[in-house]
């Protein structure tokens, strides 16, 4: 005889048995998770975000770097590099030697230093940017713990953030100890 796994009759699963009580609690938690869901979705995406924003403002740096080290080696009196970037004479002076193989040669200073007044642009919005989100994180973590959907825990999670961090962000918002124990 050969065996056919399809050929056997399935076993009927039976229906779990209803309560009243339990399905008006799940309603209730599915009309108020609606908004919850939202905040964790928005929590989780900061996290990318802000990784996206930390990378990019090393990669300004390192390029800012770069282009003050090639403005002092082309001739560019470290005053106005100073002055295009918002640096002190002696961060841009220390710069200057500790990347003084990238000379670009065929820049006028002009040229350098209209560089490195739009770096200093980019890198203070990407830093203005973070400054933003930041606050926008505290004020989503005070919402949920407020709300007692989620633990510092779960919050930490999802952002990526330490529990500590998340700590430090949210003094004098009002929160009390309670808040951030486990399962509160």
């Amino acid at each position: 005889m050969t065996y056919i796994p399809d050929a056997r009759p399935r076993r009927r699963v039976a229906q779990p048995r209803i309560n009243a009580s339990q399905v008006r609690a799940d309603s209730a938690r599915a009309a108020s998770s609606g908004d919850d869901r939202d905040l964790e979705r928005r929590l989780s995406q900061e996290k990318a975000a802000r990784a996206h924003r930390q990378s990019l403002i090393r990669a300004l740096l390192s390029r800012r770097n770069e282009a003050v080290a090639a403005a002092v080696a082309g001739g560019v009196p470290a005053a106005a590099v100073a002055a295009a970037t918002g640096l002190k004479i002696t961060e841009v002076k220390k710069t200057g030697r500790a990347f003084s193989e990238s000379y670009i040669p065929g820049l006028s200073r002009e040229q350098h230093v209209a560089g490195l007044v739009a770096l200093a642009e980019q890198l203070q919005r990407v830093i203005e940017e973070k400054e933003s989100a930041e606050r926008q994180l505290r004020a989503d973590v005070v919402q949920v713990l407020r709300s007692g959907e989620m633990d510092i825990f779960r919050i930490a999670a999802l952002t990526a953030v330490t529990a500590d961090r998340l700590r430090e962000l949210t003094r004098g918002t009002g929160l009390r100890a309670q808040a951030f124990r486990l399962g509160s």
